[in-house]
């Protein structure tokens, strides 16, 4: 008997497939173009990247503290020294925590990266678009 009749025993009908979010006019998001971004402060945006940053410094420092002394373990505890599988697990377990950690430094440089690019790009056009404004109130026809 397969998990779905083990489930669903009473009929053979499979449930519903998922179907995608659609905002509806109740909605908050409801009219809004996809992928935009509302900056209220790009100082803060700022910080928030300069934070990933230094979060991103942290954990590769604080990810390697215990590497000497865990590769110690793992080679003490395999070959000649060690009839089990200990040793390799603990070593294979320590190249996880690698790459694991370097994954998520990863991601917070690329936190950092995009604030800061998203506040860099915000900044400039509101001073962009101030300008713009500026020359066409001086040079409207109608005062």
């Amino acid at each position: 008997m397969s998990e779905y009749q083990l489930v669903n025993q009473q009929t053979d009908v499979p449930p519903p497939l998922l179907t995608p979010y659609q905002p509806g006019p109740l909605s908050p998001n409801y009219g809004t173009l996809a992928g935009t971004t509302k900056v209220d402060d790009p100082a803060s945006l700022k910080r928030a990247g300069s934070g990933a940053l230094e979060l991103a410094g942290t954990l590769h420092s604080a990810s390697r503290h215990s590497d000497d002394t865990t590769g110690l373990a793992a080679s003490g505890l395999e070959g000649v020294n060690w009839g089990g599988s200990l040793g390799s697990t603990l070593s294979q377990t320590l190249d996880t925590w690698h790459e694991q950690a370097d994954a998520l430094v990863r991601t917070c440089r690329d936190i950092h990266d995009k604030c800061t690019a998203t506040a860099d790009n915000y900044t400039n056009t509101e001073s962009a678009n101030t300008q713009n404004m500026s020359a066409v109130r001086t040079q409207s026809p109608f005062g």
